[in-house]
Formats: structure tokens, sequence, C-alpha cells
């Protein structure tokens, strides 16, 4: 049920931003039902990745777990990782702490690649 509503909500913002306000009006129209601009982008990134069909619509899921699993890479999504504790969960299983912990590791792994990459073209 969480993650419907979450679905439905993101929905909504983004009709509320796309077709219903002048440009630069989104931000003041949040402001105005107390909505944080940081956690609208949250809910309509998510509504993005699930009507992409790229993102899995657990009910059992809340905002941040969403979140985290939609910005990670689309192939990352559907792969079992190592817990910390060594435990192989798929993101969706995992708890936001494990979630957050997948995302920095998989952002050193990226960036130990590029600087990888970098030293080889240098030689």
């Amino acid at each position: 049920m969480a993650g419907e509503a979450i679905f439905e909500i993101g929905r909504r913002l983004k009709h509320v931003k796309e077709n219903d306000l002048a440009h630069g009006e989104f931000g003041k129209w949040l402001a105005d039902v107390e909505i944080d601009k940081y956690e609208a982008s949250r809910y309509i990134k998510v509504y993005d990745e699930a009507s992409k069909g790229k993102l899995v619509t657990s009910a059992n899921l809340g905002l941040t777990a969403l979140h985290l699993i939609a910005t990670l890479p689309p192939e990352q999504r559907e792969q079992t990782h190592t817990t910390a504790k060594g435990e192989e969960k798929k993101p969706e299983d995992m708890t936001v702490k494990e979630l957050r912990q997948l995302k920095k590791a998989l952002k050193a792994e990226k960036e130990a690649r590029e600087r990888a990459e970098s030293q080889r073209d240098m030689e």
C-alpha cells in the first residue's frame, strides 16, 4: 500500500509540475502546500522509474528505499549484492542502511575504474 501511495503522489506531483503551472512556479506551489522540493523530486523520480518498468514496485518499501533503488544504475537494480554482513540480497530486499552502503560501494568502484582508465590513458 505504501508503495502504491508513493507512486500516486509522484504521478500527481509530476502532472502538476508539467501541466498545471507556468515555468518556474512549481517551487512556489510546493512551498504553498508545504512539500519540500527535494522530497517532491524523490517522489517524481520513483514514479518515473516505476512507470518505465525500471523499478520494482513493492508495496513494502518506503520512499527512501524506493528512491535509493531508483537512483541505482538500472543494471544493478535486479542483481544480487553482498551486504556488509556478508548476506546476498537484491536491492528490493535491503534495508535503507544497506542500500546506502551499496550506493557508496558502487560509487567507489566506479571512481576506481575511472582513475585506472585515466592513468592507463596517460601512459
